[in-house]
């Protein structure tokens, strides 16, 4: 998800999914890669605190996406 988005930000997007799920709306952990062009570490730790699992820096490829975002739906969906 990316970091800066219009109307709501990636932020706070996380912020109420993961609300959701505290509350039982949401039955399971839904991975998040937080995608920002922002590299410094305080922004890193902002983002994960906010609940992403975790933070990828643009430029990125894809390549390299990939694996992270297929290993974090095996850790928390089993598959």
């Amino acid at each position: 998800m990316d970091v800066e988005m219009p109307v709501m930000d990636g932020l706070g997007a996380i912020r109420r999914i993961r609300q959701s799920e505290a509350k039982g709306d949401i039955a399971n952990h839904v991975p998040v890669i937080a995608i920002t062009a922002n590299a410094r570490q305080e922004q890193v730790t902002v983002a994960l605190g906010a609940g992403m699992d975790e933070v990828v820096t643009k430029p990125f490829l894809v390549r390299e996406l990939v694996p992270r975002m297929v290993a974090l739906v095996q850790k928390y969906m089993g598959g």
